[in-house]
């Protein structure tokens, strides 16, 4: 024990000298994702998407402009001198020379040293807030000691990509003092399509007009995902190149884990930061803060910026089921103290005893007016074909163009809470977001093979009045403490046929209808593992059908006076429960409505098939002694065919009838009974 105290110690020294270390290098490989994992936001513009908790400094359009001197939330030092302010230029320079006078550089990026560039600079020079839609935000992620300050270059402008986008940052780390140049996201393109250009970045450090080091015409290498998944970064460390460093990557451990299947065997993975060859290893893990377990490792041969996986030789059997936080470290490399990569990483770990079967959820934006949504369309019900571990949420659009008659202010609601800007847009599970026609099999194997540690029950009903009510209970199967957690029941109709529009889809499944309590969710305040919670949640759809002549904000359904149900005997329930936060999709569950009367928007009339191929009956029983006008018309308010009844029964000949919606009306004396039709041939 007094040996690892004294390793302790030798690396807080090494971290308090590291502050007083002159001069600069740049880590010779790459790493995969953002720096130390702690920023794992969406790589949206602010009000597209973003995240919450981002400082905006700057919005373009600017011509060679500085920002405001921002403060350093902590202690940094900047080639050995502390430094606690900086300011960002519209053209992609951060210098620690907050006293300069000097005009902001020109968008035209140059090779490094330049007499452009202040001293004290660190730089992504080139990506430019050249537009309105070109962004500065900074935000600081971790704990005290281990924190990091983003400045953030958001849908920046650069010239050789014409309307495309650069996201790019800026990354200052407390305690090691290095900067981080993280390449997130790109995207060339011209006014109307795709283009083949790619960025010419200065990307680097400069201490004074005569030291500097970086890539000049750097092409970015991330995609254009809008997440952490394609992003590389390169670190500017503190003096000069250790020939002794080792990077702590990952632990191999899942967030779950099936006690059944210990002992388990701890895989490390370790990565060559230094200048020479690892030849041999001293590494620990710990759990839960407990007696450290510390194995040599010799014969290694890890060349300069390589991985090599390590597996301890003393395996884990825990104790009982719960968390476990469990942490490995690199405590020497070749026989010397680690020169202080990221020598640690941390997992939290989750023992269980069940688990259940996952149901993905998807989520799909699509539009009646967006041309690719029909392909989008076809190649999701292609991959999901002969699958039932699945539930499916269509959300009806406002745009290309006038957007979806069925659009809702709550599909808007979900468009925002995601950042969707296309169509066909798919979220699975909230974790993978894509274009549906880029949904394969292999992925939606993928997320149904990963566990679930939540049951869904329950059942739907439409009783009087059309009130659809579902009874939920929520059986959790470990502990969950966020107190972001919500619980979602989302009525969709499993077929719609009257929001046909212009891209030559002629039917629309799994439309959302209405979400209860509304698209906020119901908040859960946590749920404790063996204790089941119950909900009941319910909506009555009032009024009329009426169809909407858009997607508009002014055709919007008025939920309190009127609806856009086509039809009362296809419908389902979606229940899910949802982190607002990270967005991640617990579980869900499909239920379909169960209709406990025959009730449609006025009693005593049932229409079936519904919907028809080639006949219907109409059976209204309260009218059997009574004559009858039976009158039924399409969405256009077109009259199609008008009859009478008698005895309270019709047979209606539909074969040469158009596809589509009608509205079937019985009048008699004393009363008009309404309910709608769809012809399916």
């Amino acid at each position: 024990m007094k040996k690892i105290i004294l390793s302790f110690v030798a690396a807080f020294s090494l971290l308090s000298l590291n502050a007083q270390v002159t001069g600069y290098h740049m880590v010779p490989c790459t790493g995969a994702g953002n720096p130390g994992g702690l920023n794992a936001d969406p790589e949206f513009p602010p009000g597209g998407g973003g995240a919450t908790g981002w400082t905006n400094i700057m919005t373009g359009p600017q011509t060679n402009a500085w920002s405001g001197n921002q403060n350093i939330p902590f202690t940094f030092y900047f080639n050995g001198e502390s430094v606690t302010q900086y300011k960002v230029s519209s053209t992609g320079v951060v210098t620690f020379d907050v006293a300069s006078t000097a005009e902001a550089p020109s968008a035209a990026a140059a090779s490094l040293p330049s007499a452009s560039i202040p001293d004290k600079s660190v730089m992504v020079w080139g990506a430019e807030a050249k537009t309105a839609s070109d962004y500065i935000l900074t935000k600081t992620f971790g704990v005290t000691g281990k924190r990091q300050h983003y400045i953030h270059f958001a849908s920046m402008t650069e010239a050789n990509i014409q309307s495309g986008w650069v996201y790019f940052s800026i990354v200052l780390e407390e305690g090691t003092n290095n900067i981080y140049l993280v390449d997130q996201r790109w995207f060339c393109s011209t006014v109307s399509a795709q283009c083949t250009g790619t960025t010419k970045l200065t990307i680097g450090y400069q201490i004074d007009a005569t030291t500097a080091s970086g890539m000049a015409n750097y092409e970015m290498k991330s995609g254009n995902d809008a997440t952490v998944v394609d992003n590389i970064y390169y670190t500017i460390a503190p003096g000069s190149l250790a020939d002794n460093n080792a990077d702590a990557v990952s632990l191999a451990l899942d967030e779950f884990m099936m006690i059944s299947g210990a002992p388990f065997t701890l895989n490390f993975d370790v990565k060559n930061l230094g200048g020479k060859a690892i030849t041999s290893l001293k590494l620990g893990y710990t759990v839960n803060g407990g007696t450290e377990i510390v194995e040599d490792f010799s014969s290694l041969n890890i060349a300069a910026c390589a991985t090599k996986t390590i597996s301890f030789n003393t395996k884990w059997t825990p104790a009982n089921l719960g968390k476990y936080n469990v942490v490995a470290r690199v405590i020497e490399v070749n026989g010397s103290t680690d020169a202080l990569g990221t020598n640690s990483v941390s997992k939290n770990v989750t023992i269980v005893d069940k688990v259940a079967q996952r149901k993905i959820l998807h989520e799909i934006f699509t539009s009646s007016t967006c041309p690719p949504c029909n392909a989008g369309n076809v190649n999701f019900n292609k991959v999901i074909s002969g699958k039932s571990n699945h539930s499916t949420i269509k959300y009806q659009v406002y745009w290309p163009g006038a957007g979806d008659p069925y659009c809702t202010q709550e599909v808007r609601n979900r468009v925002s809470f995601y950042g969707a800007n296309s169509a066909p847009m798919i979220e699975i599970d909230g974790g993978w977001a894509g274009n549906a026609s880029s949904y394969t099999t292999a992925l939606y194997d993928e997320f149904a093979a990963k566990p679930a540690f939540l049951e869904i029950s329950g059942t739907a009903t439409n009783t009087w009045k059309n009130t659809i009510t579902a009874d939920i209970t929520l059986n959790p199967l470990v502990d969950f403490n966020s107190s972001n957690l919500k619980l979602f029941a989302v009525i969709t109709e499993g077929m719609t046929y009257a929001n046909l529009k212009t891209n030559g889809e002629k039917e629309f499944e799994d439309v959302m209808k209405k979400m209860m309590p509304n698209s906020t969710g119901y908040g859960l305040t946590g749920l404790t593992r063996g204790t089941a919670v119950n909900q009941k949640l319910s909506f009555t759809f009032q009024g009329n059908y009426r169809l909407p002549l858009d997607g508009s904000t002014a055709q919007h359904i008025n939920h309190t006076s009127e609806n856009s149900v086509e039809t009362w005997d296809d419908m389902h329930v979606v229940v899910f429960v949802q982190d607002a936060v990270t967005k991640e999709v617990l579980q869900s569950e499909t239920f379909a409505i169960a209709l406990t009367s025959v009730e449609s928007m006025e009693s005593g009339i049932l229409v079936y098939p519904n919907p028809s191929n080639d006949l219907f009956e109409i059976k209204a029983s309260d009218l059997s002694n009574v004559a009858s006008e039976v009158v039924i018309s399409n969405v256009q308010g077109q009259v199609v065919m008008t009859t009478t009844m008698s005895n309270g029964s019709l047979q209606v000949n539909t074969a040469d009838w158009s596809e589509g919606m009608y509205m079937v009306s019985v009048k008699s004396a004393n009363s008009t009974l309404n309910t709608k039709l769809v012809v399916k041939h």
